[in-house]
């Protein structure tokens, strides 16, 4: 029997880490909210869940913030996930999401509480993210096969 594993089981890949964090972005770019059956859209100034003030930024220029937020969220994320397997570095990048939306919370009311809103949405925004960006690490891990003896 043959087995795919990645290298090792806590090699960080940052090649792998940051394209999990620019797919998880531009799921997100698509799907602001995380949820399709939200009123906010693809063409609506939105940095991580977080709705900014249109009249601020230019829409590219917001989409251009969101990719480099998502590509550190990425990071983050994926260094946390690579020190799982599967299901729980799923679990684990949920959970970091949810850190660091503890983390947004805390800058954004500190800089720009003009910007703090539906903290519910975002925050779930937060935790998909971490979904898909651990999801996105752990399936775009350089991988090699490994002999295992099949046992009946």
């Amino acid at each position: 029997m043959v087995v795919v594993e990645s290298s090792k089981v806590n090699e960080f890949q940052w090649p792998a880490a940051v394209l999990a964090g620019l797919v998880a972005g531009l799921v997100l770019l698509i799907v602001p909210s995380g949820s399709p059956w939200s009123r906010i859209t693809f063409f609506s100034p939105v940095v991580m869940g977080r709705t900014v003030p249109a009249s601020d930024l230019p829409l590219v220029s917001t989409w251009l913030i969101h990719l480099f937020v998502s590509v550190v969220y990425g990071l983050v994320i994926s260094r946390i996930a690579a020190g799982f397997r599967r299901g729980r570095a799923l679990l684990a990048g949920a959970i970091t999401g949810l850190i660091l939306y503890g983390l947004n919370l805390g800058i954004v009311s500190a800089f720009w509480p003009d910007l703090r809103g539906n903290e519910v949405a975002v925050a779930f925004t937060h935790v998909v993210f971490g979904l898909i960006s651990a999801g996105a690490y752990r399936g775009l891990l350089k991988r090699h096969a490994v002999a295992t003896s099949a046992t009946l």
